[in-house]
């Protein structure tokens, strides 16, 4: 099992501090049409979707669709570590 390492010092004190980055969040509002609860009148959801990275928009216009087979256009790294014995943060899978 491959361990999580700091990208500078190589150091193995990890701290995760977020798990949602590199997301967008939106809310979404619809009538209540539950009969079981008659005095709510809105549902409000949270939807979480992946962003889109420039970078490789640019690239699949750039070589006409033929990289977004194999990349797609969406950020895949979403966790947020944070180094214990050098304080380094970054972002990874």
């Amino acid at each position: 099992m491959a361990r999580l390492k700091c990208p500078s010092c190589k150091g193995t004190h990890i701290t995760l501090l977020a798990n949602d980055v590199n997301m967008d969040t939106k809310y979404r509002t619809s009538v209540n049409l539950n009969p079981f609860h008659p005095l709510t009148f809105a549902n409000t959801k949270q939807v979480k979707k992946e962003k889109v990275s420039g970078g490789k928009v640019l690239l699949g216009v750039m070589t006409g669709g033929a990289s977004l087979l194999f990349t797609g256009v969406k950020h895949k790294k979403h966790n947020e570590y944070l180094c214990q014995d050098c304080g380094k943060r970054w972002v990874g899978k």
